[in-house]
């Protein structure tokens, strides 16, 4: 069925909500209950905390240098659109992994936007499952401009720590008058806000996609650690160095462990993608990652935070070079 124009996002079932008949969904108890499940188990964290007493642990230190990457000052808004050339890569998580990073170790204001047609799944992911899509916020900011951040954080939706703003996925506007909106929008977030994350859809040469490369200061192209998912990095990496509009812009590849016991690690290949010349870092599987629910960062692994904030830091890092 073809969703009108400017209607809200479809809404994801509410965890907790009795069905018709009485009862939970079982979408809705799995998300309940994984939401709230950490990544690593008790003995894990036990084994993990005890070991510590015996040997020394940079740990902490290393976790302060890759936060203090991700809270530099950034004196014009930065743009990162997150691509992606098949479904289950990793992008959605990618990208509201950045989000949730940069929201809870900055002050200022922080903005991830569903750039995905139809499918998105950002809203959900970062807990704001009732965030307007960004052709509707679009189409209010056209009626009535901002003057202040409070302006702009009531055209969004506001998410996780306070300062981080949200939108749903787009909506069905034709093109290329929802491209001419949603850029309206996208200078108005980076007036206020210094760092904004677009998750696209799946497909590098989507429109919509095009679109927010070519408003972006850095793309990360997200992709499984897999046989194909490194075909496609390898691909991708040089159709980006042959295209005139791309070429100049910065690619980060982020090989993302999406099995727990998968035959490749996602930091290995990265380092073989960085030998063959392809930026390229990896993120190891995570089990509150793998899980596809609203992401706390407290519920990750040891291993996946300290990842998590090199990654915020070294995209900030490449996005205001």
């Amino acid at each position: 069925m073809t969703q009108p124009p400017n209607a809200a996002p479809a809404a994801y079932g509410a965890p907790g909500i009795a069905t018709a008949d009485g009862f939970e969904s079982t979408p809705q108890r799995l998300r309940r209950t994984l939401k709230t499940r950490p990544a690593e188990g008790p003995v894990r964290r036990a084994l993990g905390t005890a070991g510590n007493l015996f040997r020394g642990d940079d740990y902490p230190r290393r976790l302060a240098e890759a936060a203090a990457g991700a809270q530099v000052p950034v004196s014009t808004g930065r743009r990162i659109a997150v691509i992606g050339s098949r479904g289950g890569a990793g992008k959605t998580t990618v990208a509201a992994l950045l989000g949730a990073v940069y929201a809870s170790m900055r002050t200022d204001a922080v903005t991830v936007l569903d750039n995905a047609p139809a499918g998105g799944t950002l809203a959900l992911r970062t807990g704001a499952s009732d965030a307007p899509s960004l052709d509707a916020a679009a189409e209010q900011l056209a009626r009535r401009q901002p003057s202040s951040l409070s302006d702009l954080a009531a055209l969004l939706t506001q998410a996780g720590p306070g300062n981080l703003l949200v939108t749903g996925r787009r909506g069905t506007l034709p093109r290329p008058a929802a491209d001419g909106a949603a850029s309206a929008l996208l200078l108005a977030v980076s007036r206020y806000c210094p760092i904004t994350v677009l998750d696209c859809g799946t497909g590098p040469d989507l429109p919509a996609t095009r679109w927010a490369l070519s408003q972006s200061h850095l793309a990360v192209f997200a992709t499984p650690a897999s046989v194909a998912g490194l075909e496609d990095a390898a691909a991708y990496a040089a159709a980006w160095r042959r295209d005139p509009a791309l070429a100049a812009k910065p690619l980060l590849v982020v090989v993302v462990q999406t099995l727990p016991d998968g035959p490749f690690r996602a930091d290995v290949e990265a380092r073989r993608l960085t030998r063959a010349g392809i930026d390229a870092v990896g993120l190891g599987y995570d089990r509150h990652l793998a899980a596809g629910v609203e992401i706390s960062l407290g519920l990750l692994a040891r291993r996946t935070r300290l990842e998590a904030a090199g990654l915020a830091a070294g995209v900030l890092a490449r996005a205001s070079s």
